[in-house]
């Protein structure tokens, strides 16, 4: 029980890590390379203001 505790912890953690990687490199992007992902400045900064905990 211990241990999938562990594990489930160390999974939220990874996760919560990529998904902070991400947005740091959308916010990064230049307006081209999000028009070729075909998303907007708008929604890039709704992304960012969301807390990192919530999916």
């Amino acid at each position: 029980m211990v241990v999938s505790i562990w594990r489930r912890l160390i999974a939220i953690v990874h996760v919560r890590r990529e998904r902070s990687r991400a947005r740091c490199q959308l916010a990064a992007m230049s307006e081209r390379e999000l028009q070729d992902c075909g998303m907007t400045r708008a929604e890039i900064a709704y992304e960012l203001r969301r807390p990192v905990r919530r999916s």
